[in-house]
């Protein structure tokens, strides 16, 4: 009779052994794929980070000048500026949108602009002037709209009504 019981008790060390590798290999896989995300999930952080805080904020009042006979705004001023903890922005990217009150959304072209090129740093701020378009110059109490579209970052809206014997100066 041939004794086979120290055969068994091999058998039985390969497979768990075989089991021991198996799940060592599937928890590195696990462990990969964690590390994985989490690192997508951290860039995507980030990214929505910097898009939410590159926007550019108006500074202050806005500033109309009429037109020679008093009837209608030909020129925006006033000031922008990025947050602190924003991205610098390069005006040259930078987009704005004019409307007056139901007629077509105009982008304004950078001749139109000052300043159209350079850069805003944050914290930094600078003094834009819009000569309004032909066609689309609101008089006293016509409402427009402005957009503020920086390459990166959120749009910011201006929306104003100007009152009824509005003259120039400052937009409440």
């Amino acid at each position: 009779m041939k004794k086979d019981s120290a055969f068994t008790g091999l058998e039985a060390a390969i497979v768990l052994i075989a089991f021991v590798v198996v799940a060592a290999v599937f928890s590195y896989v696990m462990l990969g794929a964690g590390f994985f995300a989490t690192q997508k999930s951290q860039e995507v952080t980030y990214a929505g980070m910097k898009q939410s805080t590159s926007n550019i904020i108006l500074d202050g009042q806005l500033y109309g000048s009429m037109n020679a006979g008093g009837t209608s705004m030909t020129a925006l001023t006033f000031y922008i500026k990025v947050p602190e903890a924003g991205e610098t922005q390069d005006l040259k990217y930078v987009t704005y949108l004019w409307t007056k009150e139901n007629l077509e959304v105009q982008e304004l072209a950078s001749t139109g602009i000052t300043p159209d090129t350079g850069k805003l740093n944050p914290g930094g701020r600078k003094k834009v002037t819009l000569t309004v378009p032909n066609g689309n110059l609101p008089g006293a109490g016509e409402r427009f709209t402005l957009e503020i579209k920086p390459k990166t970052g959120a749009a910011t809206l201006i929306s104003r009504t100007l009152a009824d014997g509005y003259n120039g100066g400052i937009i409440i």
